[in-house]
């Protein structure tokens, strides 16, 4: 099993200039603060920092959305993982940025699932198969502070993403359907899905073939193909030729009709301004006057020689280009009628090769023989293609079912009957122990039990619970185990007697070779033996002091960022 352990986290606020740095031991770190000091928003951010929201975030803490970093190591290897609002980086020991994502579930939850060897699939509410987000890998790892003492599994927010996922992701962390289970009924899945796409295709096919055999059975096939062998191949050259010659006749009449309508449009133009000059040289050559009023704008314009001289230039000009473009349309239309003849000459020659290929031989059209091989060829094709196909459907389907015996048989009885009944004697020593005694034996005895009670029982009831759940997790999961993270579990107004019992029990529970995070209001005296992270100021879990530090240490991760992505921070 691997062992996810956090080494420290940091906090930052450009906007205020604030910031927060807190080192864990490996075992066991007191976060230790009075109401509002901020203990709860830090211990909110570690799993936060990963992208498992808790159920309730303080508003003001969620307005000012800080930058948060956490290292941490899995089996002894460092990465350090970033959340910037919806960017997550994940860093190697180097501070390399080995992933960005920008969606939890399609790209951080797989990552980190792969890191952690968290290996179960289950369907979201449109039936994808999809990989779990990372809620759902620290769930029982997480007890906060305002959602988990009034219901089990219950410390994350968007639980309700997967369908009908309480029992299965129970069932997978505690060992009752492990990676190996997972892992066979996934690959179990692959061979069913192709074995439908076999079977679909297999339908096609034999629909295929049904139809060639009726199109077959028209026509006589005792016609040897060869005797028109050397005919077909002569009359399928000359055609092709002819297609090619066509095709030129084609083009070439496309390029010519386009010249036509570029010289038509030319000619309209021209035709147009040769009009307006005659119209000015006419107007011009009949006023005497020297100045010449616009009938426009009413301006006064000299009615000289050289003035009128220059609007008949003009005229001549257009006449003369009217001319030359009138000339050219003469020219393509001679172009575009020969090219025509020569198409059409092209397409009687294609279509008497057509006849040609009509002909009958015998009983046999030469072209139905063409389409009766062809036919044939094609049946002979499909036919071996089904065959193939009902080898392939045989071996899936045969692979198909060994992979579904062998994942059935992981989730044996007696399997099941022995992580159930680890938990059940666990869960009944920490009842005792925590003085439970008004529940009954039925409402928690499987792991999937909901933990009801009333009063000051349910927080010391949930206790025993997720206890019970942590040793079951490590002695049969095989996922990563994660380090506990434990917010506030003095609630429902303890008296001293239980509220000692709880903070003890939780000091000698606390499962062999893993780190506790534990949020506490006050000590009660009790020696923890562990460093204590003590917050005294209120509505300041970031200081200003600590900044500068923390930005330093941050940089080259922001750097690296940006270098990767662009980003700014």
């Amino acid at each position: 099993m691997k062992k996810l352990v956090f080494k420290e986290i940091l906090i930052i606020s450009h906007k205020e200039r604030k910031a927060k740095k807190v080192k864990f031991d490996p075992k066991r770190t007191l976060i230790f603060g009075g109401n509002d000091t901020g203990k709860s928003s830090l211990i909110k951010t570690i799993y936060g920092t990963f992208g498992a929201t808790p159920g309730k975030v303080n508003d003001n803490w969620k307005e000012l959305n800080p930058i948060s970093v956490v290292r941490f190591s899995v089996d002894n290897v460092d990465y350090s993982i970033m959340k910037n609002d919806k960017l997550f980086a994940i860093f190697n020991a180097e501070n390399k940025v080995i992933k960005l994502c920008t969606s939890i579930t399609n790209e951080l939850g797989p990552f980190l699932a792969d890191l952690l060897n968290f290996r179960i699939t289950l369907p979201d509410h449109d039936n994808t198969i999809i990989t779990p987000p990372p809620a759902f890998i620290f769930l029982p790892f997480y007890i906060d502070q305002d959602s988990s003492w009034s219901g089990n599994w219950s410390g994350f927010s968007k639980l309700g993403q997967l369908k009908s996922a309480r029992e299965p992701i129970i069932y997978y962390h505690t060992g009752i359907r492990g990676n190996d289970y997972y892992d066979t009924k996934n690959e179990e899945s692959k061979y069913s899905e192709e074995l439908l796409n076999l079977q679909s295709e297999r339908k096609i096919t034999q629909n295929l073939i049904s139809s060639l055999k009726e199109k077959i059975s028209s026509v006589n096939f005792n016609i040897d193909i060869e005797v028109f062998k050397e005919e077909i191949a002569d009359l399928l050259i000359e055609c092709d030729k002819l297609r090619k010659v066509e095709e030129q006749h084609k083009a070439k009449l496309v390029d010519l009709y386009n010249k036509r309508i570029v010289l038509e449009s030319q000619a309209i133009i021209t035709e147009k301004a040769l009009k307006e000059s005659r119209k000015d040289y006419s107007f011009a050559a009949n006023k005497l006057d020297d100045v010449v009023e616009c009938p426009t704008c009413g301006a006064g314009y000299e009615n000289s020689f050289s003035e009128r001289f220059e609007i008949a230039s003009d005229t001549q000009r257009c006449t003369e280009l009217l001319l030359e473009i009138n000339q050219g349309l003469v020219e393509i239309n001679s172009h575009i009628e020969k090219e025509k003849k020569s198409l059409t000459k092209s397409i009687a020659a294609i279509e008497k090769i057509e006849m040609l290929l009509e002909i009958k031989q015998g009983e046999v059209k030469l072209k139905d023989v063409i389409e009766s091989a062809g036919r044939n060829e094609v049946k002979d094709i499909f036919s071996t293609s089904l065959s193939e196909l009902n080898t392939q459907i045989v071996k899936n389907g045969e692979k198909r079912l060994e992979l579904a015996a062998k994942w059935k048989a992981i989730e044996n009885k007696a399997r099941k009957e022995e992580i159930e009944q680890f938990y059940l004697n666990e869960i009944k020593k920490n009842l005792g122990i925590l003085e439970v005694n008004s529940l009954k034996e039925m409402a928690y005895k499987g792991v999937v039990s909901k933990i009801n009670d009333t009063g000051s029982s349910l927080p010391r009831a949930l206790t025993a619970y997720y206890f019970a759940i942590f040793m079951t997790i490590q002695k049969y999961s095989t996922s990563t185990f994660c380090p506990l993270v434990i917010d506030s579990p003095n609630q429902q107004a303890q008296d001293k007697g239980h509220i000692d019992k709880i903070y003890n029990f939780i000091k000698q529970k606390q499962p062999e070779d893993t780190q506790l995070i534990l949020g506490l209001e006050d000590l009660y005296n009790i020696e923890y033996d562990c460093p204590l992270v003590e917050f005294k100021v209120k509505y300041s879990l970031l200081t200003r002091y600590e900044y500068e530090e923390v930005e330093a240490e941050l940089n080259p991760l922001f750097r690296e960022v940006i270098s990767k992505q662009g980003l700014l921070f």
